[in-house]
């Protein structure tokens, strides 16, 4: 019997296709394929291209019962490189000054401006106001709205809708979310003079594209990786790791801060007017330093 008379026809994009990967990967294992023959199989049926990358190699290992650790090992923090770093770069204010795309503080959000900037072609966009408040919608349904908006995936959903980890059907899941366009290192300690030190140094290994403030006590840096094979960017985010940033941010389905955007519970922080800037509105979570060049 051939995998087409043992499988069910895989469903429509956006429609369950990967619950469909996982029952064929169980079926075909109980059939005795090796994982090669069954990848093959799996992709020849399939309504669309595997999204990640490795989702039927996933699922086969779950249907073998194997278990797959969900993020890295990453490395020790080095305490010593990170003090020589922040001693080294740039102040916050001195970064602003060098953003290639002018900086402007003030009452008007720019976050139409840089999201028609960072997500080009009308693609499915995962924004909410909080964790458990979000929707996935064409990036044009939500002109005129961002500025409200608190939090983005920041790379294009490959549907509407997936499947969580549970199996229910969310408009935020990994299984929905695209490849990545924009890796994003964030951190939970230092001042912002220290933060921005480090995440220019990440910019020679990395185009950096974007910096966020979080409206809080962070600065979220974006650096563009449309394209990028993923061992070349795990190895990337492991050295970024090892100098203080958060680790949470590779998963590609994490939330970050929307550029521009409002913080939904209305946070203040003098964190900003500590290191130099001025004139920025209570919860905005501005753009610090912008480069358009470097998005392709």
């Amino acid at each position: 019997m051939t995998a087409a008379q043992l499988l069910k026809p895989c469903p429509a994009s956006g429609e369950g296709v990967h619950t469909w990967v996982f029952h064929a990967a169980c079926s075909l294992v109980e059939a005795s394929l090796s994982d090669e023959q069954a990848e093959a199989e799996i992709e020849a049926l399939m309504t669309r291209e595997p999204n990640p990358p490795s989702e039927i190699i996933d699922a086969l290992r779950s249907a073998r019962g194997e278990r797959r650790r969900s993020t890295p090992r990453w490395s020790p923090i080095n305490t010593k490189a990170i003090a020589e770093i922040a001693d080294n770069g740039p102040s916050l204010i001195e970064l602003v000054s060098c953003s290639p795309d002018p900086i402007q503080f003030g009452a008007q959000s720019r976050s139409e401006l840089i999201i028609d900037t960072l997500f080009s072609d009308n693609p499915w966009l995962c924004i909410g106001k909080a964790s458990n408040q979000f929707y996935t919608a064409k990036r044009e349904a939500w002109r005129g709205r961002l500025h409200e908006q608190s939090l983005i995936v920041p790379s294009p959903m490959s549907s509407q809708k997936g499947r969580t980890k549970q199996g229910k059907p969310s408009y935020h899941s990994e299984a929905n979310t695209g490849p990545r366009r924009f890796l994003v290192v964030e951190f939970d300690s230092g001042t912002l003079d220290q933060q921005a030190a480090l995440l220019w140094h990440f910019a020679k290994f990395a185009p950096l594209a974007l910096v966020v403030f979080s409206g809080s006590k962070s600065a979220h840096s974006w650096y563009f990786c449309d394209g990028q094979p993923e061992d070349k960017l795990q190895r990337f985010f492991d050295y970024v790791v090892s100098l203080g940033a958060d680790p949470k941010t590779w998963s590609r389905s994490q939330f970050v801060r929307l550029p521009d955007g409002t913080r939904a519970d209305g946070k203040t922080s003098d964190a900003l007017k500590a290191a130099g800037v001025e004139n920025v509105p209570s919860g905005r979570q501005a753009v610090l330093y912008f480069n358009s060049e470097v998005i392709r």
